[in-house]
């Protein structure tokens, strides 16, 4: 489990973030995101997603508080949305396999504490054991327009079409980063 100091972005404490899959008996109240369509969607609809085997939701939290939340689902992206570099040169069809990133929200409390790269790392390493079972190339996300530079942090590439005015489609293209990772591991 990564230790995170909850006063600094650095990973260098005692203190501990854990990650938990939603269920009905987590107490959600005092959860307050900047986002009231985030709130929403944590407090009423993550577990109907669930149910219904539409996305998966899972916290984060600092001791026993949830500091944060992300929803993951699968989807494609369209080849003419990726830079050409990501293309895969022999695929002869026009949409990618990928996971998506349907919402992450963080606690106003917990803001700019690490609680989102924790996220995002934690779906990393999810989609990164996933691939060895099941065929995912990207990690999508439609970022806030006022996160995009969050996500381009970590790698994530503007796509180039299908921009929104309201949110900002991008995507992670995972293989390099597995085929790194499996070098270093059997090198």
């Amino acid at each position: 489990m990564k230790k995170m100091d909850i006063n600094s972005n650095s990973p260098n404490s005692d203190y501990e973030f854990t990650i938990k899959t939603l269920n009905e008996n987590h107490n959600l109240s005092l959860f307050k995101c900047s986002s009231p369509e985030l709130n929403d969607f944590l407090k009423n609809d993550a577990l109907m997603y669930q149910t219904n085997f539409l996305a998966q939701t899972y916290l984060c939290f600092y001791k026993n508080e949830p500091a944060g939340f992300v929803t993951i689902m699968t989807d494609i992206i369209e080849a003419k949305s990726i830079h050409t570099i990501d293309k895969i040169a022999s695929f002869r069809y026009g949409k990618y396999p990928a996971i998506k990133i349907a919402r992450l929200g963080v606690d106003s409390r917990f803001e700019r504490r690490g609680v989102g790269s924790y996220l995002l790392f934690s779906v990393s390493i999810l989609v990164f054991s996933l691939c060895k079972h099941v065929g995912c190339r990207y990690i999508l996300v439609d970022s806030k327009n006022e996160s995009t530079s969050f996500y381009e942090k970590y790698g994530f590439k503007i796509a180039e079409k299908n921009r929104k005015s309201d949110y900002t489609p991008m995507y992670l293209n995972i293989q390099p980063i597995i085929t790194k990772r499996d070098l270093q591991e059997n090198g």
